[in-house]
């Protein structure tokens, strides 16, 4: 697999007649449900461990509530995970277009290229210190 096809598909960028998978996308961060999902502190505490097995099955994040304003949310690793996946991958969207209308941009296929000539020259010292 090519550096090019390990990206595109890490970032779910169709490569050149490849089908994309994002990681990202196959699990968006679900809302949570005012008439289900809102508990106050004192109950959250008392019963945290249902809640968390409640929020890893669901993927729904619980709001806590606290003197009956909202004060936290009790989220599950998984989707916390994407979604700062997907929070990075924006800021890094963002920044390469700010880069590209400034005319700081790289082609593609030329930063694909060295960076294949560079994993093959890994591979190439890695072979001759064995």
């Amino acid at each position: 697999m090519t550096v090019r096809t390990r990206f595109c598909t890490m970032y779910g960028v169709k490569a050149k007649g490849e089908k994309a998978v994002s990681k990202v996308r196959n699990m968006p961060l679900r809302r949570c449900r005012p008439s289900e999902d809102v508990v106050p502190f004192s109950e959250c505490r008392n019963n945290l461990s249902a809640y968390i097995t409640r929020v890893r099955e669901t993927h729904r994040p619980v709001l806590i509530t606290q003197n009956g304003r909202a004060a936290s949310y009790l989220v599950d690793a998984e989707s916390m995970d994407n979604l700062f996946d997907s929070i990075e991958l924006s800021r890094d969207v963002e920044i390469s277009r700010r880069e590209f209308a400034e005319g700081k941009g790289i082609p593609s296929d030329e930063v694909f290229r060295e960076m294949d000539e560079l994993i093959k020259g890994w591979a190439k010292d890695k072979r001759s210190v064995s």
